[in-house]
């Protein structure tokens, strides 16, 4: 049998929990891969929530040390018996000298089987397989339903600390309305997956990334009370010493710390006040 390792699991987010699977994957000679599934396959229409794109997700574990990350629609396997999976899936296609896989793993038909079961057939079929135990942080584990309702409490800094990393969001600078001229504090808007999750509608201190280099920042997800009525969600960051054109860049916006609750001020001179003390405090956070 061929030396390949193969890690399973959803991975969303790829969490402190996580890692000590993808550190257990690392450690093997030979191919690794991990072996997921598409987001779009997992959640209903509409539903938001997640924590990391498929292809953000792709590009951290590669990142990581992974040779290749193969991502599957979960109705492709979900009828599965555990039986056909392993025969199927882990001994004909990936050939897998060893699998690896969470404790709270299931899998087969209805997801009855854990991973005692499949411990148990892999040994049938030559199979190695190790599994990682659940990892938990104050008495309970860390999970992504718990780092998900931290985030869209505003609790950011928690988030963080069960991540392992700054919650944030991905994309490319847009053109806004061009309030923040008027007021003597230019911001940067940028597009998000509306399938993520979002945090609590606030201002927070954050990191901009833009072309490798990092500028802290101070970036507001709302809909901007004081200026508008669409109601639409818009996600906003003023970086902090950054001068140039931004627009059509790619940016990743890193969020440290919750600042304030969204508030309708009573106009643009009110509001650049406001701002204007984040700033203050976002500078104080990072020590600038």
């Amino acid at each position: 049998m061929s030396d390949i390792n193969v890690l399973l699991g959803l991975f969303d987010g790829l969490h402190r929990g996580h890692m000590r699977a993808v550190e257990e994957l690392l450690k093997c000679g030979g191919e690794k891969t991990v072996f997921t599934f598409n987001s779009a396959s997992m959640t209903t229409k509409g539903e938001r929530g997640l924590l990391m794109t498929d292809s953000e997700k792709k590009e951290r574990l590669i990142s990581l040390g992974a040779d290749r990350v193969i991502s599957r629609d979960f109705g492709e396997i979900k009828d599965l018996s555990p039986e056909e999976f392993v025969q199927k899936i882990l001994l004909n296609e990936f050939r897998a000298k060893r699998v690896i896989c969470g404790e709270n793993f299931r899998f087969g038909r209805g997801g009855k089987a854990d991973a005692t079961v499949l411990r148990e057939l892999c040994r049938g079929s030559g199979i190695e397989t190790s599994v990682v135990p659940t990892v938990c942080d104050g008495w309970l584990p860390i999970s992504t339903t718990r780092i998900r309702g931290l985030i869209e409490s505003g609790d950011i800094s928690e988030a963080n600390r069960l991540l392992g990393y700054c919650y944030g969001f991905g994309g490319i600078i847009e053109h806004g309305s061009g309030i923040g001229r008027k007021i003597g504090i230019k911001t940067v808007n940028t597009a998000f997956d509306p399938r993520r999750a979002l945090p609590k509608k606030g201002v927070y201190a954050s990191r901009a990334e833009i072309d490798g280099e990092i500028f802290p920042g101070v970036t507001n997800i709302g809909t901007r009370p004081t200026v508008h009525s669409d109601g639409k969600i818009v996600i906003e960051t003023h970086i902090i010493g950054f001068e140039g054109d931004v627009y059509g860049k790619s940016v990743f916006v890193a969020l440290t710390d919750f600042l304030r609750e969204e508030k309708r001020f009573g106009g643009l001179d009110e509001l650049g006040e406001a701002v204007a003390k984040d700033i203050k405090r976002a500078k104080e956070l990072f020590e600038l």
